[in-house]
Protein backbone atom coordinates (compact mmCIF):
# COMPACT_ATOMS: atom_id res chain seq x y z
CA UNK A 1 0.00 0.00 0.00
CA UNK A 2 1.19 3.59 -1.11
CA UNK A 3 1.94 5.80 2.00
CA UNK A 4 0.36 9.10 2.41
CA UNK A 5 3.17 12.16 1.51
CA UNK A 6 4.67 13.51 4.34
CA UNK A 7 5.56 17.60 4.87
CA UNK A 8 9.29 16.11 4.06
CA UNK A 9 7.94 14.89 0.52
CA UNK A 10 6.61 18.47 0.25
CA UNK A 11 10.12 19.84 1.05
CA UNK A 12 12.05 17.48 -1.29
CA UNK A 13 9.70 18.70 -4.11
CA UNK A 14 9.86 21.91 -3.40
CA UNK A 15 13.56 22.27 -3.33
CA UNK A 16 13.41 23.32 0.35
CA UNK A 17 14.13 23.05 4.49
CA UNK A 18 11.33 20.83 6.11
CA UNK A 19 11.24 24.04 8.51
CA UNK A 20 10.93 26.44 5.35
CA UNK A 21 7.69 24.01 4.00
CA UNK A 22 6.34 24.24 7.24
CA UNK A 23 6.53 28.04 7.57
CA UNK A 24 4.80 28.12 4.09
CA UNK A 25 1.81 25.73 4.54
CA UNK A 26 1.49 27.37 8.01
CA UNK A 27 0.85 31.21 6.58
CA UNK A 28 4.02 32.23 9.04
CA UNK A 29 6.11 34.89 7.63
CA UNK A 30 10.04 35.09 6.33
CA UNK A 31 8.92 33.19 3.86
CA UNK A 32 9.31 34.29 -0.12
CA UNK A 33 5.88 34.30 -1.95
CA UNK A 34 7.75 32.33 -4.43
CA UNK A 35 8.91 29.78 -2.31
CA UNK A 36 5.38 29.91 -0.56
CA UNK A 37 3.76 29.36 -4.16
CA UNK A 38 6.40 26.35 -4.91
CA UNK A 39 5.70 24.60 -1.44
CA UNK A 40 1.68 25.02 -1.69
CA UNK A 41 2.04 23.82 -5.46
CA UNK A 42 4.19 20.53 -4.24
CA UNK A 43 1.86 20.02 -1.53
CA UNK A 44 -1.21 19.99 -4.08
CA UNK A 45 0.83 17.53 -6.80
CA UNK A 46 1.17 15.41 -4.11
CA UNK A 47 -2.09 15.28 -2.21
CA UNK A 48 -0.57 16.55 0.60
CA UNK A 49 -2.79 17.17 4.04
CA UNK A 50 -1.31 17.38 7.23
CA UNK A 51 -3.00 15.17 9.94
CA UNK A 52 -2.67 17.89 12.66
CA UNK A 53 -5.20 20.39 10.88
CA UNK A 54 -8.03 17.87 12.51
CA UNK A 55 -10.35 19.56 14.91
CA UNK A 56 -12.35 18.20 17.76
CA UNK A 57 -16.28 19.68 17.45
CA UNK A 58 -16.43 20.05 21.08
CA UNK A 59 -14.70 23.51 21.33
CA UNK A 60 -18.15 25.23 21.45
CA UNK A 61 -18.22 26.39 17.56
CA UNK A 62 -20.29 25.70 14.57
CA UNK A 63 -16.95 24.92 12.30
CA UNK A 64 -19.04 26.76 9.61
CA UNK A 65 -17.58 29.67 7.70
CA UNK A 66 -19.05 31.97 5.46
CA UNK A 67 -18.74 33.31 2.33
CA UNK A 68 -20.45 36.43 1.22
CA UNK A 69 -19.74 37.90 -2.34
CA UNK A 70 -20.61 41.43 -2.62
CA UNK A 71 -20.85 42.08 -6.36
CA UNK A 72 -24.31 41.33 -8.85
CA UNK A 73 -25.30 37.72 -9.43
CA UNK A 74 -24.36 38.63 -13.28
CA UNK A 75 -21.22 39.57 -12.42
CA UNK A 76 -21.10 36.33 -10.41
CA UNK A 77 -21.69 34.47 -13.24
CA UNK A 78 -20.01 36.06 -15.57
CA UNK A 79 -16.68 35.17 -13.68
CA UNK A 80 -17.84 31.96 -12.91
CA UNK A 81 -14.54 30.44 -13.88
CA UNK A 82 -12.46 32.76 -11.59
CA UNK A 83 -15.12 31.88 -8.76
CA UNK A 84 -15.20 27.93 -9.31
CA UNK A 85 -11.05 28.07 -8.59
CA UNK A 86 -11.79 30.57 -6.10
CA UNK A 87 -14.19 28.43 -3.92
CA UNK A 88 -12.23 24.72 -4.56
CA UNK A 89 -9.05 26.57 -2.86
CA UNK A 90 -11.37 27.50 -0.06
CA UNK A 91 -13.43 24.31 -0.19
CA UNK A 92 -10.04 22.20 0.27
CA UNK A 93 -8.38 24.61 3.06
CA UNK A 94 -12.14 24.40 4.58
CA UNK A 95 -11.94 20.43 4.48
CA UNK A 96 -8.17 20.41 6.65
CA UNK A 97 -9.59 22.30 9.12
CA UNK A 98 -12.75 20.27 9.55
CA UNK A 99 -15.19 23.20 8.79
CA UNK A 100 -17.82 23.95 6.12
CA UNK A 101 -18.16 26.40 3.94
CA UNK A 102 -21.56 28.45 2.79
CA UNK A 103 -21.79 31.43 0.13
CA UNK A 104 -23.86 34.20 1.19
CA UNK A 105 -25.16 35.75 -2.12
CA UNK A 106 -25.11 40.09 -1.55
CA UNK A 107 -26.06 41.98 -4.94
CA UNK A 108 -24.91 45.27 -3.46
CA UNK A 109 -22.85 46.79 -0.55
CA UNK A 110 -25.66 47.17 1.04
CA UNK A 111 -27.25 43.61 1.01
CA UNK A 112 -23.59 42.64 2.16
CA UNK A 113 -24.42 44.64 5.04
CA UNK A 114 -27.34 43.35 5.57
CA UNK A 115 -26.07 39.70 5.29
CA UNK A 116 -22.80 40.75 7.83
CA UNK A 117 -25.52 41.34 10.13
CA UNK A 118 -27.38 38.60 10.25
CA UNK A 119 -24.41 36.43 10.40
CA UNK A 120 -23.39 37.94 13.40
CA UNK A 121 -27.05 38.13 14.94
CA UNK A 122 -27.65 34.33 14.57
CA UNK A 123 -24.27 33.73 15.37
CA UNK A 124 -24.69 30.53 12.31
CA UNK A 125 -20.29 30.97 11.53
CA UNK A 126 -17.20 30.96 13.20
CA UNK A 127 -15.91 33.78 10.74
CA UNK A 128 -16.68 35.28 7.37
CA UNK A 129 -14.75 35.78 4.25
CA UNK A 130 -15.46 38.46 1.85
CA UNK A 131 -14.52 39.01 -1.60
CA UNK A 132 -14.26 42.29 -3.73
CA UNK A 133 -14.00 44.67 -1.40
CA UNK A 134 -14.17 48.42 -2.29
CA UNK A 135 -12.78 52.17 -1.17
CA UNK A 136 -16.03 52.20 1.16
CA UNK A 137 -16.69 48.53 2.52
CA UNK A 138 -19.06 49.93 5.01
CA UNK A 139 -19.50 46.43 6.77
CA UNK A 140 -16.43 47.06 8.46
CA UNK A 141 -17.54 48.78 11.32
CA UNK A 142 -19.44 46.26 12.21
CA UNK A 143 -17.00 43.47 11.75
CA UNK A 144 -14.89 44.96 14.01
CA UNK A 145 -17.31 46.64 16.78
CA UNK A 146 -18.71 42.71 17.14
CA UNK A 147 -15.15 41.15 16.38
CA UNK A 148 -16.13 38.70 14.27
CA UNK A 149 -13.17 36.83 12.77
CA UNK A 150 -13.08 37.85 9.43
CA UNK A 151 -10.81 37.97 6.07
CA UNK A 152 -11.22 40.25 2.60
CA UNK A 153 -10.29 38.20 -0.53
CA UNK A 154 -8.74 41.31 -2.12
CA UNK A 155 -7.04 44.66 -0.48
CA UNK A 156 -9.09 47.23 1.92
CA UNK A 157 -8.41 50.44 2.35
CA UNK A 158 -8.40 50.31 6.47
CA UNK A 159 -6.25 47.56 8.27
CA UNK A 160 -7.54 44.42 7.88
CA UNK A 161 -6.18 40.86 7.00
CA UNK A 162 -6.52 39.73 3.48
CA UNK A 163 -5.22 37.73 0.83
CA UNK A 164 -4.81 39.03 -2.25
CA UNK A 165 -2.61 39.27 -5.98
CA UNK A 166 0.00 41.98 -6.19
CA UNK A 167 -2.53 43.68 -8.45
CA UNK A 168 0.04 46.98 -9.04
CA UNK A 169 2.48 43.63 -10.51
CA UNK A 170 -0.30 42.31 -12.01
CA UNK A 171 -0.73 44.88 -14.75
CA UNK A 172 2.94 45.37 -14.97
CA UNK A 173 3.14 41.49 -15.99
CA UNK A 174 0.55 42.01 -18.87
CA UNK A 175 1.91 45.66 -20.25
CA UNK A 176 5.42 44.83 -20.04
CA UNK A 177 4.82 42.07 -21.76
CA UNK A 178 3.10 44.21 -24.54
CA UNK A 179 5.87 46.73 -24.39
CA UNK A 180 8.35 43.84 -25.32
CA UNK A 181 6.32 43.18 -28.53
CA UNK A 182 6.61 46.18 -29.75
CA UNK A 183 3.67 48.03 -28.57
CA UNK A 184 3.85 51.67 -27.75
CA UNK A 185 0.17 52.59 -27.43
CA UNK A 186 -1.68 50.41 -25.31
CA UNK A 187 -5.23 51.23 -24.06
CA UNK A 188 -6.18 49.99 -20.80
CA UNK A 189 -9.72 48.37 -20.24
CA UNK A 190 -9.79 48.62 -16.32
CA UNK A 191 -12.88 47.86 -13.91
CA UNK A 192 -15.35 49.81 -11.94
CA UNK A 193 -13.03 52.44 -9.65
CA UNK A 194 -14.59 51.55 -6.68
CA UNK A 195 -13.07 47.85 -6.45
CA UNK A 196 -9.64 47.92 -5.19
CA UNK A 197 -8.02 45.98 -7.35
CA UNK A 198 -8.94 48.24 -10.12
CA UNK A 199 -7.33 51.11 -8.62
CA UNK A 200 -3.94 49.30 -7.54
CA UNK A 201 -4.35 47.77 -12.03
CA UNK A 202 -4.31 51.01 -13.12
CA UNK A 203 -1.38 52.17 -10.73
CA UNK A 204 0.68 49.08 -12.15
CA UNK A 205 -0.67 49.91 -16.00
CA UNK A 206 0.58 53.62 -15.17
CA UNK A 207 4.25 51.84 -13.97
CA UNK A 208 4.87 49.77 -16.78
CA UNK A 209 4.56 52.40 -19.24
CA UNK A 210 7.00 54.92 -17.17
CA UNK A 211 9.56 52.38 -17.07
CA UNK A 212 9.25 52.08 -20.74
CA UNK A 213 9.52 55.92 -20.93
CA UNK A 214 6.08 56.13 -22.47
CA UNK A 215 3.57 58.50 -21.97
CA UNK A 216 0.42 57.85 -19.85
CA UNK A 217 -2.33 59.09 -21.48
CA UNK A 218 -5.58 59.13 -20.21
CA UNK A 219 -7.44 59.13 -23.29
CA UNK A 220 -6.27 55.07 -23.46
CA UNK A 221 -7.96 54.18 -20.01
CA UNK A 222 -11.63 52.92 -20.72
CA UNK A 223 -13.91 51.99 -17.83
CA UNK A 224 -16.04 48.78 -17.74
CA UNK A 225 -18.33 46.62 -15.66
CA UNK A 226 -17.12 43.11 -15.38
CA UNK A 227 -19.18 41.67 -17.94
CA UNK A 228 -18.79 40.99 -21.41
CA UNK A 229 -21.78 42.92 -22.67
CA UNK A 230 -20.38 46.23 -21.03
CA UNK A 231 -16.76 45.93 -22.58
CA UNK A 232 -18.05 45.25 -25.70
CA UNK A 233 -20.23 48.59 -25.45
CA UNK A 234 -17.56 50.35 -24.38
CA UNK A 235 -14.81 49.27 -26.85
CA UNK A 236 -17.73 49.53 -30.01
CA UNK A 237 -17.77 53.42 -28.97
CA UNK A 238 -14.15 53.98 -27.92
CA UNK A 239 -11.96 52.19 -30.03
CA UNK A 240 -12.32 54.27 -33.38
CA UNK A 241 -12.05 57.42 -31.51
CA UNK A 242 -8.25 56.55 -30.47
CA UNK A 243 -5.07 55.07 -32.64
CA UNK A 244 -4.12 51.90 -30.30
CA UNK A 245 -2.22 49.18 -31.46
CA UNK A 246 -2.54 47.10 -28.27
CA UNK A 247 -5.49 46.69 -25.26
CA UNK A 248 -4.72 45.10 -21.71
CA UNK A 249 -7.92 44.12 -20.06
CA UNK A 250 -8.80 43.86 -15.96
CA UNK A 251 -10.57 40.44 -16.91
CA UNK A 252 -10.45 37.64 -19.48
CA UNK A 253 -14.57 38.26 -19.82
CA UNK A 254 -13.46 42.00 -20.56
CA UNK A 255 -11.19 40.89 -23.00
CA UNK A 256 -13.74 38.92 -24.43
CA UNK A 257 -16.19 41.62 -24.95
CA UNK A 258 -13.36 43.80 -26.33
CA UNK A 259 -12.32 40.98 -29.26
CA UNK A 260 -15.77 41.40 -30.15
CA UNK A 261 -16.48 44.50 -30.44
CA UNK A 262 -13.39 45.29 -32.29
CA UNK A 263 -13.99 42.59 -34.65
CA UNK A 264 -17.62 43.91 -35.65
CA UNK A 265 -15.22 47.16 -35.96
CA UNK A 266 -13.19 44.95 -38.88
CA UNK A 267 -9.97 45.31 -36.46
CA UNK A 268 -8.43 41.55 -36.20
CA UNK A 269 -6.51 40.50 -33.22
CA UNK A 270 -4.17 40.16 -32.90
CA UNK A 271 -3.03 41.60 -36.44
CA UNK A 272 -3.81 44.72 -36.25
CA UNK A 273 -4.71 44.93 -32.30
CA UNK A 274 -2.64 42.82 -29.74
CA UNK A 275 -5.04 41.54 -26.45
CA UNK A 276 -3.84 40.69 -23.29
CA UNK A 277 -6.26 40.30 -20.12
CA UNK A 278 -6.36 39.40 -16.30
CA UNK A 279 -7.66 36.07 -15.01
CA UNK A 280 -6.52 32.44 -16.62
CA UNK A 281 -9.68 30.32 -17.41
CA UNK A 282 -11.36 27.79 -19.45
CA UNK A 283 -12.10 30.85 -21.09
CA UNK A 284 -9.07 32.22 -22.19
CA UNK A 285 -7.96 28.82 -23.69
CA UNK A 286 -11.44 27.79 -25.56
CA UNK A 287 -11.78 31.14 -26.81
CA UNK A 288 -10.70 31.73 -30.54
CA UNK A 289 -7.99 33.50 -30.38
CA UNK A 290 -6.56 32.05 -27.00
CA UNK A 291 -6.22 34.56 -25.06
CA UNK A 292 -2.43 35.69 -23.28
CA UNK A 293 -3.47 35.97 -19.86
CA UNK A 294 -2.02 36.69 -16.34
CA UNK A 295 -3.05 33.68 -14.00
CA UNK A 296 -3.93 35.14 -10.48
CA UNK A 297 -3.79 31.34 -9.17
CA UNK A 298 -7.38 31.63 -7.80
CA UNK A 299 -7.32 28.42 -6.13
CA UNK A 300 -4.54 29.60 -3.82
CA UNK A 301 -6.39 33.47 -2.84
CA UNK A 302 -8.95 30.87 -2.18
CA UNK A 303 -7.05 28.10 -0.06
CA UNK A 304 -4.92 31.04 1.85
CA UNK A 305 -8.34 33.03 2.44
CA UNK A 306 -9.73 30.05 4.84
CA UNK A 307 -6.16 29.66 6.13
CA UNK A 308 -5.75 32.72 7.59
CA UNK A 309 -9.38 33.37 8.45
CA UNK A 310 -8.75 29.60 10.79
CA UNK A 311 -5.33 31.67 11.97
CA UNK A 312 -7.70 34.73 13.02
CA UNK A 313 -10.62 32.06 14.68
CA UNK A 314 -7.63 30.73 16.53
CA UNK A 315 -5.88 33.58 18.24
CA UNK A 316 -3.15 33.91 15.98
CA UNK A 317 -1.64 36.76 14.92
CA UNK A 318 -2.18 37.33 10.75
CA UNK A 319 -0.88 41.18 10.46
CA UNK A 320 1.18 39.98 7.05
CA UNK A 321 -1.03 39.76 4.02
CA UNK A 322 -0.81 37.04 1.73
CA UNK A 323 0.11 37.94 -1.75
CA UNK A 324 -0.14 35.33 -4.31
CA UNK A 325 2.19 36.03 -7.52
CA UNK A 326 0.75 36.72 -10.98
CA UNK A 327 2.00 34.57 -14.20
CA UNK A 328 1.86 35.70 -17.71
CA UNK A 329 -0.01 32.13 -19.85
CA UNK A 330 1.07 33.20 -22.91
CA UNK A 331 -1.28 32.38 -26.24
CA UNK A 332 -2.40 33.43 -29.88
CA UNK A 333 -4.18 36.82 -28.64
CA UNK A 334 -0.86 38.99 -28.21
CA UNK A 335 0.40 37.67 -31.22
CA UNK A 336 3.86 38.04 -29.73
CA UNK A 337 5.88 34.66 -30.61
CA UNK A 338 7.40 32.85 -28.04
CA UNK A 339 11.31 32.44 -27.47
CA UNK A 340 10.83 28.56 -28.31
CA UNK A 341 9.01 29.68 -31.39
CA UNK A 342 11.11 31.77 -32.23
CA UNK A 343 14.49 29.51 -31.72
CA UNK A 344 12.23 27.00 -34.34
CA UNK A 345 11.96 30.08 -36.65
Amino acid sequence: MNRSPTIRDVAKRAGVAVSTASLALNGKPYVSRETRFRVLQAAEELGYHPHSLAKNLADGRTRNLGLITPISLEHLFASAGFFSRLIRGMHRAAAEHGYNLSLHIAESEEEAVTRVRAAIRGRSVDGLIITNPTVTCPYLKDLKRHRIPFVFIGRPLEEATYVDNDNVEVSRIGVRHLIECGHRRIAFLNGPAHFTFCVDRLVGYRAALAEAGLPYEEDLVWQSDLTEGAAYQVVWELAPKHEFTALFAGSDVQAVGAIRALQARGVRVPQDVAVVCVNNTDLTSHFIPSLTAVDLHEYWLGYWAVKRLVQTIDGERTEHPVLIPGELVERESCGCPSQDQQRRG
